[in-house]
């Protein structure tokens, strides 16, 4: 067996388990701080609200967003929404023109294709609440939002507040399992990174900043296609936390199919490796806290992990040539080489061994994530079963998205 190879072997699965065993523990040290977030004082004056919802070709979905968003339980005095149209080619005006006639409702609508962040950008320079919220227009919000997540900045240093992203009526099968992801990544392990001050991204469905923030650091960048992520490494550059809140929620469509998936995650994945590019001088120093070196760990396993995931299919998929070929010598008999009479399960090699361990770990963390989010598992089972077969289309994911960050092709939306 090649040296390196085992190093790499051991090497990635250190890094992987000291990180899961990391993870848990926090959860376990936290627990009783997940669900606790500061409340509004009885004499608290409500700030004023201003949500920019960037639409493009959303006319099937933009009404349950805005029909959300009136049912807030907020001072309706307080609050401004601002539609941006994207150059939609679709009724996105139509559908959205009877809500205009609500003096709180402004639309801005573009002729062309700006993008998104030029949109939100446009809607941010219109706005007038000192805090900007930016929606998806295919998301709906949970009516306490703006209660649940204003009182965040009472701490000076909050630069923006993200919130618990939900799975919108998940239905089929790739659905279910993406339900899973959602309830653990983009909820309950965001948390534990709010904790330690490492969030990275500001989830497009639905996150609030301090508009002074926003200004301050420039808005959006228009030429990241993941600007919810950029835009975070940016707050913290300019030394401002981002909160999160687990008490309120926004639920969102995704993508129904592997097709769409597909092209989903090598946006976010190949934006994600851009925009630490963009900004490497953020880590490996003390200036910007743990965040300058969670971030570049957790590409250690990601690039390391994709590396032994192609390597160990290689050598796979050589050992099996290899082995049918000496099954000539047999007359291709593998009837007796499946034979139970000589399965021993102590001679379960090293691999297989971290293989099935990182299968245990993966389940161990749903099964614990899962409980510590409050959500049930036992009516989500077939998703349960699917979560931990994401971990080879993951590496499909990281694999096209590294190419197409190292090719510098074009992603679109």
């Amino acid at each position: 067996m090649n040296p390196a190879y085992l190093g790499l072997v051991y090497f990635v699965w250190f890094l992987s388990t000291y990180f899961i065993v990391v993870l848990i523990l926090s959860l376990i040290e936290y627990k009783e701080e997940l669900f606790i977030s500061p409340a509004l004082d009885k004499n608290d004056i409500l700030p004023n609200v201003s949500i920019i919802i960037s639409a493009f070709n959303e006319e099937e979905s933009i009404s349950a967003s805005l029909d959300s968003l009136l049912q807030l339980d907020y001072p309706k005095e307080k609050v401004e929404i601002i539609v941006v149209n994207d150059g939609s080619t679709d009724n996105t005006r139509e559908a959205v023109q009877p809500y205009t006639e609500n003096s709180h409702i402004h639309f801005i609508d573009n002729t062309s294709n700006k993008g998104k962040a030029a949109c939100l950008n446009q809607g941010i320079a219109a706005a007038t609440g000192e805090y900007v919220a930016c929606m998806d227009a295919d998301s709906v919000v949970d009516p306490q939002i703006l209660k649940k997540t204003v009182p965040y900045f009472k701490n000076k240093k909050t630069g923006a507040v993200t919130v618990t992203v939900l799975v919108k009526n998940p239905k089929n099968f790739l659905e279910k399992v993406i339900e899973l992801e959602y309830i653990l990544g983009l909820s309950l392990f965001l948390k534990i990174y709010s904790l330690f001050n490492t969030i990275q991204v500001t989830p497009g469905p639905f996150s609030i900043y301090r508009k002074s923030v926003v200004d301050e650091i420039g808005g959006f960048d228009v030429t990241n296609i993941t600007e919810d992520l950029e835009i975070a490494y940016r707050i913290h550059k300019a030394k401002y936390i981002i909160a999160f809140c687990m008490t309120t929620f926004v639920k969102t469509i995704i993508p129904n199919n592997f097709t769409g998936l597909y092209r989903q995650r090598r946006r976010w994945y190949t934006g994600a490796i851009q925009t630490a590019v963009q900004h490497r001088n953020m880590f490996f120093t003390s200036e910007y806290g743990i965040f300058g070196y969670f971030v570049p760990f957790n590409f250690a396993i990601i690039i390391l992990g994709l590396v032994l995931f192609i390597l160990s299919q290689y050598l796979l998929v050589t050992n099996i040539i290899k082995n049918i070929s000496l099954f000539a010598l047999t007359n291709y008999n593998f009837l007796a080489f499946l034979s139970l009479r000589e399965f021993d399960p102590l001679a379960l090699s090293i691999f297989g061994f971290f293989g099935i361990s990182s299968i245990c770990m993966t389940l161990l963390t749903l099964i614990i994530g899962m409980r510590f989010a409050r959500q049930s598992l036992r009516t989500r089972i077939p998703g349960s079963v699917g979560f931990v077969f994401m971990f080879f289309l993951y590496q499909l994911f990281w694999f096209v998205s590294l190419y197409t960050a190292l090719t510098k092709r074009k992603i679109r939306w």
